[in-house]
């Protein structure tokens, strides 16, 4: 089958890893010879991929390089073709859309296998790209926010003051509508009110900021959620409460904990409870995300289509993060 995979070497056979020498998009090969997986343990189905999407940071996964797997791709929408033969959730026929586990990915193929915990059915109005462009994202935000940061997802009484950096991106724009949906007092930051103001309005933001005016809002947030990292990232700690929470998840931001300590710019905000994490597959998050889909008050935001062969090209765009717009570069088989 065809799939695209991360070379493991540099042209000098220097192994690539993350974080000390991540690969450079150079190193995304698309190959017609790998072969096609098979479903071996109880749980695993087998997709036809009809889509995945790009991250920015889909080289920067410690899980993507040995001794973990090398094939790229976590979000998918797709056709189930083989199942295995306890499997009760799902039938041949059945088309579903999730997120891949971080340790296993593989949905830059033609063929992948994927489990029942990663998997949802798709709604008929969903489009392929619209479903594929869900899941990674917006799992990540409904993790953060209510997961990680322990929001109530039905703030009718006790809403709590929101900051979301990056509010813009991928993630960030789900972070802003389910906080919202939520009922909570949500101020989008962004590096760019004149070109993404309207756009964070339309989404239901109360207030949008740039990143320039952090210094004149109060430490009044309950919650801040960063998706831009740093330096944006650093600036939080003068906005959150003194016994507010910070959430980070960018594969960059891993460590800022210490790494803000050890140079003192969390200094003053030991009560903060400071977090770090990485989205995981989960069907309560997923089914959290169905509602909204069911609702009609949340869709896949999709930029523009590729084909595998772009993939590379794709993933340079987004990675430099300069004028892609809002939505998902969506890769279609």
């Amino acid at each position: 089958m065809r799939a695209a995979r991360v070379r493991a070497t540099s042209p000098a056979g220097t192994p690539y890893a993350f974080p000390n020498n991540p690969a450079p998009s150079s190193a995304i090969e698309v190959h017609s010879d790998i072969p096609k997986p098979q479903v071996s343990k109880p749980g695993e189905l087998l997709i036809q991929v009809k889509a995945s999407t790009v991250y920015r940071d889909n080289l920067e996964w410690n899980e993507l390089y040995p001794p973990h797997h090398a094939l790229l791709g976590n979000d998918f929408a797709g056709v189930v073709v083989a199942v295995h033969e306890s499997e009760q959730d799902f039938r041949i026929g059945d088309h579903v859309y999730g997120m891949a586990h971080a340790n296993r990915g593989g949905t830059w193929a033609e063929y992948a296998i994927v489990t029942s915990e990663e998997a949802i059915r798709k709604p008929d109005h969903l489009s392929w790209e619209e479903a594929a462009a869900l899941p990674g994202s917006a799992l990540t935000a409904d993790q953060a926010l209510f997961m990680h940061a322990g929001l109530e997802s039905t703030a009718r009484h006790h809403p709590k003051r929101v900051l979301i950096t990056g509010a813009s991106g991928g993630i960030g724009m789900y972070l802003v509508q389910f906080a919202i949906a939520a009922g909570h007092d949500v101020v989008a930051a962004t590096s760019s009110t004149e070109r993404n103001g309207s756009f964070l309005r339309s989404i239901g933001a109360h207030e949008v900021v740039e990143y320039g005016e952090f210094a004149a809002l109060s430490d009044g947030f309950d919650l801040v959620v960063d998706s831009a990292g740093e330096p944006v990232l650093g600036e939080c700690w003068h906005v959150v409460k003194a016994d507010g929470t910070l959430v980070a998840f960018d594969a960059c931001s891993w460590g800022y904990i210490q790494e803000h300590q050890r140079k003192g710019i969390s200094k003053g905000k030991e009560g903060v409870r400071a977090l770090y994490f990485i989205a995981e597959p989960s069907q309560v998050s997923m089914g959290r995300i169905a509602v909204h889909v069911a609702n009609g008050t949340v869709k896949g935001q999709v930029l523009k289509t590729v084909g595998l062969d772009e993939v590379r090209e794709a993933y340079e765009t987004v990675h430099s993060g300069r004028g892609i717009g809002h939505g998902k570069i969506v890769v279609v088989f």
